[in-house]
């Protein structure tokens, strides 16, 4: 055709859903971000690729073609699943590699060669690769390092300390950047944005493209070197999911489709969890129980999340960025059993993880909001006051400057006492020397530094968390879980068993344990991925009743889902799930509340011209991204009898297909509702006839207009339909989307409970009038 429709598949992106009878949702919070998502209609799109072309493929004639339906065929499922898990495990061996090295230099560098990071330049010979390793084994061999001169950490009085803050703000400057200029969707998590997706509501396309997944694999690692209180996690998940969403679109491009590509983005991003913390099952069950929507959730899904995990976590293993051979990062060895008596530490640890999770996920949304509204044009300088903060505080406790990793280390690690006493190479970490007999001052000076980290750390997860950088919010949590356990194991052991009776280290395990749980809301997932870490399955029941308190605390407390749950509501963005305990008044109204009547309709049989000249008629097309399909003959406003329903996506793409000219376009007829079969002995006046009905959902959902919206809401979150009609007495009265219903339904959750968060403004200016004066300070605005 001699125009194009390019532009108006460009519009579909950023401007779904909208109908006449939507007001201004930028002046609802929980509706301000809904026009980037574009809905997918899981029914109509079940069968039709995502960039739709014809999918009678004709393969060549020739043994290469022959050769490729025979084998890419039957055999591109494996492929792909294979290349993303190749490419998301070599990602994660080069994010483990290059972090290390940039931490690394902080605090010294390698004498032989600078650019290597203490793992490699410490490694180990092959003689001594074959002896049983563990953790203190490992901190052995790097004092063992130090001693030679292998490594040699930065010396003066001053030096030090100034390295280790520049190079922080440093890190932090270039991973701020990188995302500021070449790309802003590589910020933040990403969990959040990947289950909107997953669910059925596309975000913007660049989310997850090659630019962001590079930024992403650099800015990440920075960010975490600088010392912010981030983890690499959340992080993980996005860079794994586009992988999963630029592979399957370059091999399955003319086979994709968005069912399909669902499962693909779920296995990818179960199996960025699986090689972030070495937990392949884990990461399975964190795609089923986190990512994965109840609509997409089936055999299929759980076998490529597990394949793609497996592959993952192999190439990870194969890279061996540890230097030890392992992919377990807490190898611990707890020979002692837990007792029942210390079944109320274990559930004081659960009431502390719903704590945290509850007041933690409150005060970083409270901040977010504050950001948005004082800190929105200083992204850059707050990065760099962070960084700064961050590692002026760090630097002068032990548990906080230390990598998060490696401070957990040391926390869930038992003291062994497995070497010879006359080595005075052992690493033995000064928590081991503490007991019943130990000096009070020495006992209170290690009790208030695990405490000051436990809270320090808490703070700046709290303002760290959205910043403009990759920030993930799991380890940073589990750091603070485990400062925290290893504290409640210097007072139980001292005043409540004694020394030997208890393992301390367990104590930190189960706190890490509990936080996860308390800020992601997951149960199954928390416990496997901790069982992975450590291996410590003797310590299952533990960790089951521990995980069991937390979610009691959280769902008593009416905290609905993790941080992750809760961001999608923060930040408006659609999803049908109930955000409000309270859901009631949704029965109150009915379907004829909320439908669309002013509706743009089609035809049965209509000329191409005509269809060309709805599709550029902007009156028309700015409101509506699908068309009703009428009956022929029913031309009254009341008697119209509704035989189909098309997405203007893919008439857009049908029109682009269409090798006809202007003048031919007037005299082609197109059929909506019969095939091409049907149509092989018909024409036109002029003899041009096609068929449309391969891109018409000949079977829309129907309603009558006295449905209630509860209903409605269940209809579209169960069949994951993009549209519903609305019919009386079979005449066509309406319609409605799902992003009405769900706007319908947080706007009035809104008006009659209340907003879902509330906000202390005269706190935000009293703050912001402290902070303003330093902001000015790195800012070019006076």
């Amino acid at each position: 055709m001699s125009k194009s429709y390019q532009h108006l598949e460009r519009e579909e992106l950023n401007n779904d859903d909208i109908s006449e009878n939507n007001e201004s949702i930028q002046d609802v919070p929980e509706l301000k971000n809904f026009d980037q998502f574009t809905t997918i209609d899981r029914m109509t799109e079940e069968d039709i690729v995502i960039n739709y072309t014809n999918t009678d493929r004709k393969y060549l004639t020739t043994k290469f073609g022959r050769f490729r339906k025979l084998f890419w065929e039957k055999g591109k499922m494996v492929i792909t699943l294979t290349c993303i898990a190749l490419t998301i495990g070599c990602i994660a061996g080069f994010l483990q590699i290059f972090t290390e090295t940039l931490v690394n230099w902080k605090t010294g560098h390698c004498d032989r060669n600078w650019i290597l990071n203490k793992s490699f330049c410490c490694s180990i010979t092959a003689t001594e690769q074959n002896e049983k390793r563990d953790f203190f084994l490992d901190k052995r061999q790097e004092l063992q390092c130090i001693d030679q001169g292998l490594w040699i950490n930065w010396s003066g009085a001053i030096s030090p300390f100034l390295i280790f803050v520049i190079l922080s703000v440093l890190f932090a400057l270039i991973s701020t950047l990188l995302v500021k200029y070449f790309a802003p969707m590589a910020t933040g998590s990403g969990i959040t944005e990947i289950k909107v997706w997953v669910s059925g509501f596309e975000y913007r396309s660049d989310f997850l493209d090659g630019m962001t997944l590079i930024v992403k694999s650099i800015a990440l690692p920075l960010a975490i070197s600088a010392g912010l209180s981030i983890g690499k996690e959340g992080p993980s998940v996005h860079y794994a999911t586009c992988c999963g969403y630029i592979i399957t679109n370059w091999l399955l491009k003319d086979s994709l489709t968005y069912s399909n590509q669902f499962e693909y983005l779920t296995a990818a991003s179960g199996a960025g969890v699986a090689v972030a913390f070495g937990a392949p099952i884990g990461g399975v069950l964190f795609g089923i129980e986190e990512i994965a929507s109840s609509a997409e959730f089936n055999t299929s899904t759980l076998w490529k999340s597990y394949y793609v995990a497996l592959v993952a976590v192999t190439t990870l293993k194969c890279i061996n960025p540890f230097r030890n051979g392992k992919i377990i990062q807490f190898n611990v060895t707890y020979d002692q059993d837990w007792r029942v008596t210390e079944i109320p530490v274990f559930i004081i640890l659960g009431i502390f993880g719903g704590l945290y999770g509850k007041y933690i996920s409150k005060w970083n949304i409270s901040y977010v909001n504050f950001r948005r509204k004082y800190l929105a044009s200083y992204p850059t300088q707050e990065v760099i006051i962070l960084a700064i903060i961050t590692a002026l505080i760090s630097y002068f406790n032990e548990f906080l400057k230390l990598d998060m990793t490696e401070s957990m280390g040391i926390l869930f690690h038992e003291c062994v006492e497995d070497y010879a006493s006359d080595d005075s190479s052992v690493f033995a970490h000064s928590l081991c020397y503490l007991d019943e007999n130990t000096h009070v001052i020495s006992f209170l000076k290690m009790l208030l530094s695990l405490c000051f980290a436990t809270i320090i750390r808490s703070l700046l997860v709290i303002i760290s968390y959205g910043c403009r950088v990759p920030a993930g919010i799991f380890v940073p949590s589990m750091a603070v879980g485990a400062t925290f356990g290893r504290a409640l194991s210097l007072i139980v052991e001292r005043f409540f068993s004694g020394a030997g009776v208890i393992t301390p280290g367990t104590y930190a395990f189960l706190g890490a344990a509990a936080a996860l749980c308390g800020i992601t809301n997951l149960t199954l997932t928390v416990v496997v991925i901790m069982f992975e870490l450590t291996g410590a399955f003797i310590y299952i029941i533990p960790t089951m009743i521990v995980v069991a308190i937390t979610r009691m605390i959280l769902s008593n407390s009416g905290v609905s889902g993790g941080i992750a749950d809760q961001m999608i509501t923060v930040n408006g963005f659609p999803m049908l799930e109930y955000q409000w305990e309270d859901e009631t008044f949704m029965d109150n109204y009915i379907a004829e509340d909320i439908m669309s009547q002013k509706l743009v309709t089609l035809k049965e049989t209509m000329y191409l011209s005509e269809i060309e000249a709805l599709m550029y008629d902007s009156n028309a097309t700015k409101i509506v991204h699908g068309f009703p399909i009428i009956k022929d003959g029913d031309e009254y406003e009341n008697d119209k009898k509704c035989v189909g329903y098309v997405l203007r996506r893919h008439l857009a793409s049908k029109l682009l297909m269409q090798d006809i000219n202007s003048s031919e376009a007037n005299i082609t007829l197109v059929h909506f509702t019969k095939s091409s079969i049907d149509l092989q002995n018909t024409s036109s006046e002029n003899g041009i006839v096609v068929s449309f009905q391969d891109i018409v959902n000949t079977s829309p959902i129907t309603v009558k207009p006295e449905v209630p919206t509860s209903l409605l809401f269940k209809m579209f979150k169960q069949m994951g339909c993009k549209t519903i009609i609305i019919e009386k007495d079979g005449f066509l009265k309406g319609l409605v989307t799902s992003k009405d219903i769900l706007k319908f339904e947080r706007t009035k959750a809104r008006e009659i409970i209340g907003p879902k968060y509330t906000y202390n403004e005269h706190l935000n200016q009293a703050f912001w009038s402290i902070l303003q004066p330093i902001i000015n300070r790195f800012s070019k605005k006076q």
